[in-house]
């Protein structure tokens, strides 16, 4: 059962010259995994998760522990080394997963939601050290729901949806690609026919769209100058205005603007 459920239902996927289905052990010699929630072992020190991850990957004693050392003082975590992870902090077992994942020198760096639900300060430490790893020659495939994250650490960047790429390019083309890049949110009642159809004819307004009940979001290629003009409509036309706020062109946006505002599984 479990060799069946790890069958790919279509598509082949391949890791340099390996074909990941037909040679999983030379793919897998040649990849680092980071899952979402930390799986480290509590009865080790961090030293020892990594010296013992090192010994998987045969490598030898001398070098597995010099780069242990160097992961850890990287990952600021030299003056824990010897204690066991069990008392370590949320932030602290993800640095120390990803300085796991590191130890062999993968090829190809896989991170599953690596900054989820760490404070500021880890954030960046990770995304340098992210950053670091890639400089050096090596892919690091990244899943986040984190759009400041996708923005920060992505040269080439898909957005997902219920399965399928809506999306795909550089987080500078993406978000450029939305229609007039700016979003003007209002929230409003009523939303007559004609106030919307006013506001869609608006010099630089490209698309007007309803978000729930009381919303309303014009993408327009402006963002401050359209402000006045849309309040004054819907003034004139009896609506009473409880918020309005714009952004700029952002992957948040685009992503908004692809699957718009229901809550996605």
């Amino acid at each position: 059962m479990a060799r069946e459920r790890i069958r790919p239902t279509a598509g082949r996927a391949w890791v340099g010259d390996h074909d990941v289905a037909r040679q999983r052990v030379p793919v897998k010699r040649l990849i680092g995994v980071v899952p979402q929630r930390p799986n480290l072992d509590f009865s080790l020190t961090a030293r020892e998760i990594l010296t013992f991850h090192g010994a998987y990957f045969g490598m030898p004693a001398a070098e597995r522990n010099e780069r242990a050392r160097a992961l850890l003082e990287s990952f600021q975590l030299l003056d824990r080394a010897d204690h066991l992870v069990r008392g370590f902090s949320g932030g602290m077992m993800q640095r120390l997963s990803i300085a796991r994942a590191m130890m062999h020198e993968p090829e190809v760096l896989f991170l599953d939601e690596p900054s989820a639900g760490l404070d500021p300060q880890t954030r960046l430490l990770l995304w340098d050290m992210v950053r670091q790893y890639n400089a050096r020659g090596k892919t690091v495939v990244l899943t986040t729901h984190n759009m400041e994250e996708a923005d920060a650490l992505c040269k080439d960047l898909a957005i997902v949806d219920h399965g399928r790429i809506i999306a795909q390019g550089s987080p500078e083309d993406l978000k450029h690609s939305i229609p007039g890049g700016f979003v003007i949110r209002v929230q409003m009642r009523p939303q007559p026919a004609e106030l919307l159809e006013k506001i869609r004819h608006l010099p630089g307004v490209t698309e007007v769209r309803a978000a729930g009940e009381a919303g309303l979001d014009v993408y327009a290629d402006r963002g401050g100058p359209l402000f006045a003009e849309i309040i004054n409509l819907a003034l004139s036309a009896g609506a009473n205005i409880s918020d309005v706020h714009i952004s700029e062109p952002s992957l948040e946006n685009l992503f908004l603007h692809h699957t718009g505002r229901s809550l996605r599984d």
